[in-house]
This record gives structure tokens, C-alpha cells and sequence, in this order.
């Protein structure tokens, strides 16, 4: 197929909702970052030079009683020295040893800590949770349309394909005193050019549904099929027949992927192109036979334009 797979365009649009998650994710973990503090945070804390500062924070936090020292901590429900306090109250602990190497670090820098610390993760999570709820919207309001103008492109190409398969049935079987007419046909193969011409005009970049309308002016489809059939010879009707069939096929499987694609546009809608030469009724014209209008027998299906629409 010369359009790329739905699958993998599908797995592209969720690959991407999935990294744009995981980021929304990271940024409110690091906003709500909890738990123990780390080994190296914990002996710092609790170096004999900077308990004093580490009883003085958690005063400041209220997490221990005003009256704690160095050698006796109180805490609500209990007291005991630091080590008892971190085994008691880790939260509080963890707290406030966080608390300290910030104000430490702080200290450090002067006390002229950036505004953007504190207000860039912020506006990140903002910004990727209004992108996320955009996207969904967007998917969710246009949803309605891209299945309804996809049903339409699976509807034409179905009725173009049962009333070419009726005028093929018709001509190999004639029924005495009626010729069989390329009306229907016609008229089917009209409207499923206009469908897949207002899918083109909404998606100027996609090139596929563009070209397969343009196919349907060509041969096996723009000629009428009854005509070709009568300017064909006996022994060169079957082989022909077996051609446009596996034509129709192909036109079939084509507008199909196009209105998949329709459907679920993913986040790259317009991606897609058609190959050189490719598409359905593609390949060189064969010349005619010698004294006549009609294609050559053995060659592709419909050859010359015996009469265009």
C-alpha cells in the first residue's frame, strides 16, 4: 500500500499522547515530590554541627515542641532524642531536613532565589495539560464529522463497485432484447469522484484521494464499460473482464484506507502521498488493434479512451 500503515500511524499519535502524559506526569511529581530523604540528606542533617539548626527548624515548621533541644526532642505524642524523632515522625523529619538544605542553599546564593524555581514547572504543567485537553476536544467535537464523511467515501465505493459488477454480469450474460447500460455505473462513479474530491479539498498536502479521483476519469473507469466491451473481440472479452474486476478490487481497497485514514487522522492529518505511477488503473496504454478503437487484447484493462465521459 503507498499510504502509510493506520496502525503505525495510530501507534505514532499514542506514542506522542503517551510522552506528552509521561512529561505532565514528571512535572507534578516534581511539584509534589514527598517520601524519606536520602541517605546523603540524612547524614548531613544529622552531623553534630548542624543539629542545633535541624531542632531550630523544626521548631520554626512546629513539627516539634518549642521546648526541644539538641538532646531531648518533643513531638506529639512522644519524646526522645533526634534519632528517636526520625523513627517516630519520618515525615516530619524528612521535612525538615529538606527544609534546611533549601534554606541552606538559599543562603548560599544570596537569598535571591528566582522567580522562575518556583513558577516554571508550574507553567509547564499548565501548558501540557492545556495542550492534552486541547487535543482531546478537538478529537472528541470533529469526531462525528470524520466518521460520517468516511461511512460516505465506504458507501460510494461500494455502490460503484455492485453496479460495475452488475453491467460486467450483464454483459456476459446478455438478456434477449435488452443491451446493457453504463447509467448506473456512471452515475456511482460520479459521486464517489465527488466524495473523494471534497476529502482532497480539505487536505491540499494529501495527494492519494486527489489521484484516485482523477483514476476514475481514466481507464478502466472513465470509458464505458459497455463500450469498450463491444469494441473488444469475442476471444478478448474474458481476460478483460478478469482485469477490471481485479481493478475494482483494488479502487475498493484503496478508498477504504483513505477513509480509514479519514477517520482517524492521528496528529498528522495530510500525511500521506500517493507513489509514482501508483494508484489504482495506473500503467502504460497498449496500442489498439490494427483498423480499430478498442484495446488490445492482451494488454492492461480498458486501453485507449474510446469515450471519455
Amino acid at each position: 500500500m503507498r499510504v502509510p500503515s493506520v496502525t503505525v500511524r495510530r501507534g505514532v499519535v499514542t506514542a506522542a499522547v503517551l510522552v506528552l502524559v509521561g512529561l505532565v506526569v514528571v512535572v507534578v511529581v516534581a511539584l509534589r515530590r514527598g517520601g524519606d530523604v536520602n541517605d546523603a540528606a540524612t547524614v548531613w542533617c544529622l552531623a553534630d554541627t548542624r543539629r542545633p539548626e535541624l531542632v531550630a527548624a523544626a521548631r520554626d515548621l512546629t513539627v516539634v515542641t518549642p521546648a526541644s533541644t539538641v538532646d531531648k526532642v518533643g513531638w506529639p505524642g512522644g519524646s526522645g532524642d533526634l534519632a528517636g524523632w526520625r523513627a517516630a515522625r519520618g515525615a516530619d523529619f524528612a521535612r525538615t531536613c529538606r527544609a534546611l538544605i533549601g534554606a541552606q542553599q538559599q543562603g548560599k546564593a544570596g537569598g535571591d532565589q528566582s522567580p522562575w524555581s518556583t513558577f516554571a514547572p508550574s507553567l509547564a504543567l499548565a501548558v501540557a495539560s492545556a495542550v492534552l485537553a486541547a487535543w482531546f476536544s478537538r478529537r472528541l467535537a470533529t469526531a462525528g464529522v470524520r466518521r460520517t464523511e468516511a461511512d460516505g467515501l465506504r458507501t460510494a465505493v461500494r455502490a460503484y463497485r455492485v453496479a460495475a459488477e452488475r453491467l460486467l454480469r450483464d454483459l456476459e450474460q446478455p438478456r434477449p432484447g435488452i443491451a446493457p447500460t453504463d447509467g448506473e455505473a456512471q452515475d456511482r462513479r460520479l459521486e464517489l469522484a465527488t466524495r473523494l474530491n471534497g476529502v482532497a479539498a480539505g487536505r491540499r498536502r494529501w495527494a492519494l484521494p486527489r489521484r484516485l479521483s482523477e483514476r476514475l476519469d481514466e481507464d478502466p473507469f472513465g470509458t464505458p464499460l459497455a463500450t469498450v466491451w463491444g469494441a473488444l473481440s469475442p476471444a478478448g472479452r474474458p481476460a478483460w473482464i478478469a482485469r477490471t474486476r481485479v481493478a475494482l478490487g483494488r479502487l475498493e481497497a484503496e478508498v477504504e484506507e483513505v477513509a480509514r485514514m479519514v477517520q482517524e487522522p492521528g496528529l498528522f492529518r495530510g500525511w500521506a502521498t500517493d507513489g509514482p505511477g501508483g494508484g489504482v488503473g495506473g500503467g502504460r496504454r497498449q496500442p489498439v488493434e490494427p483498423g480499430g478503437s478498442g484495446p488490445t487484447e492482451g494488454g492492461p484493462v480498458g486501453g485507449g479512451p474510446v469515450g471519455a465521459r
